[in-house]
């Protein structure tokens, strides 16, 4: 039986790594301002891999935030840094029960990690929901945005663009409404739950056994 628990907790602990990569994982919505629609669909890691791996993409000395870009981003860094410290908690949960399922029959040091693993994920959705939803909301606006990014450009077209408010026009092409994680990170979140219960039976199982009592011999009859 320790066998079969090790195999399957182990295993259960590996899927985590297809089901992030091929599960939907950013569910976006739209509302659509010159038509009357909402854009609505998801998208796994691979799917959004697939799309940007033929492309090149310049980013050398783009990555510096200017005084003002970085007071305009200033609500998201919080809970930006929150989802990432739980993202790294949560990778670090799959690979610790993997080991452990793995190598070990530390059965209670499993349970904990897998309830652990939960925990962050639960972490990593809620404090991703909080980030982007400041941005659906407008306190962190997609055209308070753009104008600071077309402000801070070193074309002059672009800074007049900026400051006569050019960004306002991403609301009249549609309005963000939804961006959460989804599939994935559920998934994740069940095969942390499944490897829980799975640890959590053997761990009834074993006290079960321990607490029968042994039957006593009985002693032979002498014969005379």
């Amino acid at each position: 039986m320790k066998i079969v628990y090790r195999v399957i907790a182990a295993i259960a602990a590996l899927l985590t790594f297809p089901a992030l990569w091929f599960l939907k994982l950013i569910h976006i919505g739209i509302e659509l301002g010159f038509v009357e629609g909402l854009f609505d669909d998801s998208f796994s890691i691979n799917q959004i891999y697939n799309f940007f791996k033929d492309k090149t993409i310049d980013l050398d000395g783009k990555l510096e935030l200017s005084e003002k870009m970085a007071e305009v981003l200033a609500p998201l860094k919080t809970p930006a840094i929150v989802t990432l410290v739980f993202l790294a908690l949560m990778l670090v949960a799959i690979l610790s029960v993997f080991f452990c399922s793995a190598l070990t029959n530390a059965r209670k040091v499993n349970l904990g990690l897998s309830l652990f693993g939960a925990a962050s994920t639960i972490g990593l959705m809620a404090s991703f929901n909080h980030m982007t939803s400041l941005i659906a909301d407008g306190t962190v606006g997609l055209e308070t945005i753009i104008n600071t990014a077309l402000t801070d450009s070193e074309s002059l077209i672009a800074q007049i663009a900026g400051l006569f408010g050019a960004g306002g026009l991403v609301n009249l092409i549609g309005q963000l409404k939804v961006l959460q994680l989804t599939d994935a990170t559920v998934a994740v979140l069940f095969i942390f739950l499944f490897v829980a219960l799975w640890t959590a039976a053997f761990i009834f199982i074993d006290m079960d056994e321990h607490k029968m009592p042994k039957q006593k011999k009985q002693p032979k009859k002498k014969h005379n």
